[in-house]
């Protein structure tokens, strides 16, 4: 496992906003040190979506994985590619998160996502 693809899967059993993955990666709370990670992700993030590694939520309150909807796997790209999804108070009464999926990481395997 790679050290982004490590990095989303300790978010995504912590059920972390996107921007949080960005914070985490660079270790740094400059959005602007963010922005280079944001298609590694985002590509790491819609692979292990479509193969139920990982979902997305999104919602106005907190914890948004229970409060909020679950991303259909077709809207994920899209989402993905709005900036606000992975901003920091992008939008203050809405937020994405990403927790684990159906499917046991130990099934990853070389080659899937590439």
């Amino acid at each position: 496992m790679s050290e982004d693809e490590y990095c989303l899967h300790v978010n995504a059993r912590e059920a972390s906003s996107l921007w949080m993955i960005l914070a985490d990666r660079t270790q740094s709370e400059n959005e602007e040190d963010w922005v280079k990670y944001i298609p590694i992700f985002s590509r790491i993030i819609e692979c292990w979506s479509r193969l139920g590694f990982v979902r997305l939520f999104q919602g106005a309150e907190l914890p948004v994985y229970l409060s909020g909807e679950e991303v259909d796997v077709g809207g994920v790209p899209g989402l993905l590619g709005k900036s606000d999804s992975w901003a920091y108070g992008g939008n203050p009464r809405w937020a994405v998160c990403v927790v684990l999926g159906d499917r046991d990481l130990v099934e990853l395997e070389d080659g899937m996502c590439t």
